[in-house]
């Protein structure tokens, strides 16, 4: 019994170490967070952050104030506040999990329409790589007169980015929140685009269109796995021939087949995130399966243009298979078209 006693002392002092460590983790980031705007910082702030070379000083009298290099990138966001809100909110989640508690939606129309934005800049990130490394989209984007569809377009600023990148471009932006639609409203009309950007009260997994859009954009973050399934021969069958689908997943990599242990561990918080988030969970590779098995082709990962997250394109055959009502869609009549292609705008 002397050795399980020990070994019980030494797993005891062993977590006691961890989890001060990770707590540590924890007060630095909340540190960096309320940083931001901060100019100096004081000596207790500072050198916290020092410790972890996030803060520097010009000598041993003067103030600490954040890494300059840091404090600039910080600093250039179009909303500086966006940063150490969207840190709180994670703090905030986390908390709620560690307790075992749903987290509510504290997100207000500016905290929406801030992380709208956000996304719209990402998604000209974005365009920019795919016109780099899929042939023929950059020829679509200049010269060519795409229809764009937007799952879960929120307030429309991915939509907007496209179709002011691509000046032939129209799109349709699909969300079940009415909130976003009704932000979508403001903001497209804001940026005079309420022509060219048609949003609709619409779940992708119910979309009935045949040969109606030109590139789709599907992240899997607003999506529950069960939609993102239903989702994909849809969006087969709505993009015509040779059509491209844009898929966006916040994971780099399953966490067993990353070989760094802090790739492994980011990996494996983010997967655990967007379960508990009821959000689908695919790595890049997963992607690249439930694609092909749906019948997409010349699957292709663009990497991560912007850093977070990792974007893949696949195409539609520009023949497709009849075997057996293979990848038949929903049957749609020319009624019912002539109504899907109807503009509507649904926010308020």
């Amino acid at each position: 019994m002397e050795w399980h006693t020990r070994a019980m002392a030494n797993a005891r002092t062993e977590l006691v170490a961890r989890v001060d460590e990770l707590s540590d983790a924890v007060w630095v980031l909340a540190a960096l967070a309320a940083a931001v705007g901060e100019d100096p910082l004081t000596d207790e702030h500072g050198s916290l952050l020092a410790a972890c070379g996030l803060a520097e000083r010009d000598g041993p009298d003067a103030p600490w104030r954040l890494r300059a290099d840091y404090a600039a990138v910080l600093g250039a966001a179009q909303d500086p506040a966006a940063f150490p809100r969207r840190i709180a909110e994670q703090l905030r989640r986390a908390a709620d999990t560690a307790q075992g508690r749903t987290t509510p939606d504290r997100f207000d129309d500016a905290a929406f329409l801030a992380d709208g934005r956000s996304s719209g800049a990402h998604m000209r990130v974005f365009l920019e790589a795919l016109a780099d490394r899929v042939p023929g989209f950059a020829d679509l984007l200049d010269h060519g007169r795409p229809r764009f569809l937007d799952v879960g377009t929120g307030i429309g600023a991915i939509a907007a980015a496209l179709v002011e990148r691509a000046p032939g471009a129209v799109a349709v932006g699909v969300d079940v929140d009415e909130r976003a639609l009704r932000l979508a409203k403001e903001y497209l009309g804001g940026r005079g685009l309420r022509d060219r950007v048609d949003t609709r009260l619409q779940d992708v997994a119910e979309l009935s269109e045949t040969d109606a859009y030109d590139v789709a954009w599907l992240p899997l973050s607003v999506l529950a796995p069960a939609s993102t399934e239903a989702a994909l021969p849809r969006l087969l069958c709505a993009l015509r021939p040779g059509g491209l689908l844009v898929v966006a997943t916040a994971l780099a990599a399953d966490p067993e087949e990353s070989r760094e242990e802090g790739a492994n561990v980011h990996a494996a918080v983010v997967r655990w995130r967007m379960a508990r988030s009821g959000v689908t969970p695919w790595s890049p590779e997963t992607v690249r399966r439930r694609l092909e098995a749906c019948g997409f082709e010349d699957v292709r990962s663009v990497g991560a243009p912007s850093g977070t997250v990792t974007v893949l394109a696949a195409r539609v055959p520009r023949v497709r298979p009849h075997q057996d009502g293979a990848h038949a869609g929903p049957e749609v009549t020319r009624s019912d078209e002539i109504r899907s292609r109807r503009p509507r705008n649904h926010g308020r």
